[in-house]
């Protein structure tokens, strides 16, 4: 009997790290059946010579929990080999979400997330309230990934504390009544649990997002629920992008392994290595890109974190020109910038690395690829003052660019494997960052040009490194058996494109897109996703849920 699909004449790399052999696979339903030896006909066959055919990548880190609402191929990640995407990071999720509630959430998403609010209005069709309910949600409509999802702080603390969330700190009984969702959340097959203490993460109404309200305790005590249940990770991005210790008390006190985002300093680094040294699981997260940011003055920035910036995030329209027109403000402003911060500052004070990338006014754009240190300098002005000032000459709809760090530098975090390779946040920031096609950028940039590690190795840290964290059951390596997810690649092909800006959102609204080079199949679950670049239309994508 003919096997339904057959991958012939591929080198064959198996996510464990074992260098690739050439070698056959077949796969019948939803399960890869045969890894080598004499593989038998199939219904359909793939011919592989001269590819790579690996395990489908992870994304540990993305956002897609509002846009697959409207988007169930969760674009751009099906094109980028990724066969699985955790949901539900930084503690923002859209459920358990009360009716009362659903507005302000879809605010903070749109301010924390750069997230259109009209295209989350138009496109978010609220069917569910608690959490297992958004899962049922996602099983009732066919996706092209599978999906993994965390329980998110911000979201269970505003459906126990509602306005109070976003005021103060819980009451034990309220700490108890979160607890409860959480279980419940896990209950329902949540693979962990996320928050975030970041001084950038500000809600739509301008103040801190529910999470930076919890005491330290309280983080503690929601993360332990996982220690119930013997399974779960926890995401947490740090208090002032620096702070380890959190993360190490979690790890300590519920023996799960845990996950960072922030930056980590020799100090910390040396934190981290003596709890790594007594066996606690701690991955800080890093990126294989350069981290680009592109911004306007009236969306998210990352000025965030400053106290006089989140001034802007309470005002609109008018009200927000006339404050950056402010001397007073400015002056709050420039001493944030450059004098006593508690806290790491985003913006190093490089006016040369910030550049103009559009403007709308048509005398304006004669500025487009010039810096701000370099506009300054013509003008014979300040380079803080020329920089509110000719973004109020645009009304604000003047578009920058600043690159936080190149990628020169990264190469020994990618290679220790005391990190995790993430950071995509695909689904946020839609129009900020596009971090979401690293997968083909680390293995185009740093492996094949850059050769930094075996390719085996690569793909290892992409696919059963991320599972093995999460607890993703039978993913994550081509073993007989296992879920039949596979990527087909071009090793000498693979690379990303640049991004795109286009107009595809519910109700027109822009995002940043970015395709891939070299991608030749995507399998998930035994149907082929995508094929040659373009989606077929097949949407066999399953909720995996922790067991």
């Amino acid at each position: 009997m003919a096997h339904d699909l057959v991958i012939r004449g591929g080198t064959l790399y198996d996510g464990t790290g074992k260098p690739g052999a050439l070698a056959d696979l077949a796969i019948d339903g939803d399960r890869i059946t045969q890894v080598g030896g004499a593989v038998g006909a199939g219904e359909r066959e793939i011919d592989a010579t001269g590819l790579a055919v690996a395990p489908g990548f992870i994304d540990p880190h993305t956002h897609y929990d509002a846009q697959i609402c409207w988007d169930r191929d969760l674009t751009p990640s099906c094109w980028q080999g990724i066969t699985t995407v955790i949901m539900g990071n930084c503690g923002f999720t859209l459920a358990p979400c009360r009716p009362e509630d659903r507005d302000g959430v879809m605010r903070m998403l749109t301010r924390v997330e750069g997230m259109s609010l009209e295209a989350l209005r138009t496109g978010i069709d609220w069917t569910w309230e608690s959490f297992s309910e958004y899962l049922g949600m996602l099983d009732a409509n066919p996706m092209s990934l599978n999906v993994g999802m965390l329980a998110g702080h911000s979201a269970v603390r505003t459906f126990v504390m509602g306005a109070a969330a976003t005021e103060r700190e819980a009451t034990p009984e309220e700490v108890e009544a979160m607890r409860a969702e959480v279980r419940e959340a896990m209950e329902a097959g949540a693979l962990g649990f996320s928050t975030s203490m970041a001084p950038t993460h500000v809600g739509g109404d301008g103040k801190p997002v529910p999470s930076r309200l919890a005491s330290d305790e309280e983080v503690i005590e929601l993360t332990s629920v996982l220690s119930e249940f013997g399974r779960g990770a926890f995401g947490i991005v740090t208090r002032d992008l620096t702070d380890v210790d959190v993360p190490i008390a979690v790890a300590k006190r519920t023996g799960r392994p845990v996950t960072l985002l922030g930056i980590v300093g020799d100090e910390e680094n040396a934190k981290l290595e003596r709890a790594t040294a007594e066996g606690h699981c701690i991955l800080p997260q890093v990126t294989c890109r350069p981290t680009s940011m592109e911004f306007r003055l009236n969306e998210m920035s990352f000025f965030d974190q400053l106290p006089s910036w989140q001034e802007t995030t309470k005002v609109k329209g008018k009200a927000l020109s006339a404050l950056l027109r402010d001397p007073s403000f400015r002056d709050r402003f420039r001493e944030d910038l450059e004098g006593e911060f508690e806290g790491y500052r985003l913006f190093q004070g490089d006016w040369d690395g910030l550049s103009i990338l559009a403007a709308e006014d048509s005398e304006l754009r004669k500025h487009v690829g010039s810096n701000i240190e370099a506009i300054a300098a013509a003008r014979g002005q300040d380079p803080l003052d020329v920089f509110l000032d000719i973004a109020l000459e645009d009304d604000l709809h003047m578009q920058f660019g600043y690159t936080l760090a190149g990628d020169d530098t990264r190469g020994p975090g990618l290679c220790d494997d005391n990190h995790m390779i993430g950071l995509s946040d695909a689904g946020a920031h839609l129009t900020l960052l596009a971090d979401h096609a690293y997968t083909t950028y680390f293995l185009g940039r740093w492996i094949r040009e850059r050769k930094l590690m075996p390719l085996e190795d690569a793909i290892r840290k992409l696919t059963s490194v991320p599972a093995a964290f999460y607890g993703v059951p039978e993913r994550g390596e081509l073993r007989t058996g296992y879920f039949a997810d596979v990527v087909l690649f071009d090793p000498e092909r693979i690379i990303n494109h640049e991004p795109e800006l286009v107009n595809d959102l519910p109700g027109g609204n822009a995002r940043l897109l970015t395709r891939a080079d070299g991608i030749e199949a995507v399998i998930v679950n035994g149907g082929i996703t995508v094929e040659r670049g373009e989606l077929t239309g097949v949407r066999g994508g399953q909720v995996i849920r922790g067991a």
